[in-house]
This record gives structure tokens, sequence and C-alpha cells, in this order.
């Protein structure tokens, strides 16, 4: 199952990229495999364990803020494991054979022409 949390403090009494480094931790100890992100983070993993992490993030975030709002959007699949991995090799390999050279992202702007 692929999901999509966001966590977004209200209220809070630091920042949101202090936040957020708050939160890594508690990802890194749980057994999903997870990509943070700027608008959020992708888990991949079973219901039971995404709920649980998603219950930890509410516990940790609530440290730091008077009020959390948590977004979460689930992608349940039959037989849907590596889909995190799986679906971005598949873009980048359905690119290559198109001929497309565009990268999937840029984490620098480019500089004047």
């Amino acid at each position: 199952m692929l999901a999509e949390l966001r966590v977004t403090p209200v209220g809070s009494r630091t920042t949101f990229a202090r936040l957020i480094a708050d939160l890594v931790p508690v990802l890194a100890e749980s057994p999903l495999q997870y990509q943070v992100h700027a608008m959020g983070t992708s888990l991949e993993g079973d219901l039971t364990a995404i709920l649980d992490l998603v219950r930890r993030c509410h516990e940790e975030a609530r440290k730091h803020a008077n009020r959390v709002l948590i977004e979460l959007s689930l992608d349940d699949r039959t037989s849907a494991e590596g889909e995190m991995v799986r679906g971005l090799q598949h873009v980048r390999n359905l690119g290559r054979n198109l001929g497309l050279d565009a990268p999937l992202e840029r984490l620098v702007r480019p500089g004047p022409r």
C-alpha cells in the first residue's frame, strides 16, 4: 500500500523545518519505506504499520504545536509491493525509451542563460 502523509502544525512553537526534522527519527524507527519531500512524505507498507506511524507522527507533532492537521491519502492495490520505487523507475525507463532526456527532478535552479 502506498500512502502520502502531510503533517501541518498550527500555532507551532517551533519552525516547520524543526518539526519535520523531529519527525524523521519517528519515520526511521518504523518498518516502512519512506521518502520525505517538499510537500509531504511518501510511505509504503501495510495499513496497520502506516496507521501506527501516523499516530506516532501526530504524537510527536503535538509536542510542538497546539493544533496539528494531518492529511493521509492511501492507494491500496492488491499484490503491489515495491511500488514507490518501481513507479519512479518505470517513468524513468519510459522516458529513456521515448528519447526524453529531461530529469524527474531539479533541486537547484538553473543559472541564467
